[in-house]
């Protein structure tokens, strides 16, 4: 009888990790084909007595990573049918930022793109943590879409905008509501800054304009290309 031949399409070799004191036990090729990084950990020579990941006593141990996010992760990287947390309404915000986050980290090329995707409806009424999120993981289009539409708020830029966005970018967004005002620079506002951060709010008018178009100020002042 001839040897049995492995299917190239459903012959899986698992691969066990431990996050905080959880183990899990996941098909490693869909790690390989999704992610480059995984891919370059697989390629690494491995010995055959102490193979990390091949048995629940010697789990590839990732460190500093939150077990929540990571279990979201595999979610979506092994979706069971009728649950694909894509479509649960139990699918939060925070679940898809732990997605986004480790997505990046990995190489999930695919993943991070999906989580963008699923990310955008929930985001469409929080500029502010749009804006955050863009500035954390690069993402250039949520950062000008947020902008915009902290530019055109009545509520002046204030301490929360400041504790969210940082300082530099506070300033930067201030600098884009009065242009539509007036060509004070960016500098007058820098010059009337002191150590207290409260001193945003009382510098910085109830500017913005509804309707105004920033589009190409926040270009410019944020150093976007089109």
């Amino acid at each position: 009888m001839p040897t049995p031949k492995h299917n190239e399409q459903f012959y899986f070799t698992f691969i066990t990790f431990l996050v905080e004191d959880h183990l899990f036990r996941v098909p490693r090729d869909t790690l390989e084909s999704q992610s480059d990084v995984f891919r370059d950990l697989f390629l690494l020579p491995v010995q055959a007595d102490g193979a990390e990941g091949y048995s629940d006593t010697n789990p590839i141990v990732l460190e500093g990573i939150q077990r929540e996010e990571f279990q979201s992760l595999m979610k979506v990287l092994y979706p069971m049918p009728f649950t694909r947390l894509s479509a649960s309404p139990d699918a939060t915000l925070e679940e898809w930022i732990g997605i986004l986050k480790l997505s990046k980290m990995w190489s999930f090329t695919r993943v991070q793109e999906f989580a963008i995707e699923q990310m955008e409806p929930m985001l469409a009424m929080r500029p502010l943590d749009k804006v955050a999120l863009a500035q954390d993981y690069g993402i250039t289009e949520w950062l000008v879409s947020g902008l915009l539409q902290l530019a055109r708020r009545e509520e002046p830029v204030g301490l929360e905008d400041v504790q969210k966005l940082g300082l530099d970018t506070a300033l930067k967004l201030a600098d884009i509501r009065e242009s539509s005002h007036s060509t004070t620079p960016l500098a007058y506002y820098m010059h009337h800054m002191t150590g207290d951060r409260s001193n945003v709010v009382t510098a910085i008018g109830p500017r913005g304009s509804n309707s105004y178009d920033y589009t190409n100020r926040i270009r410019q002042v944020f150093n976007l290309q089109e």
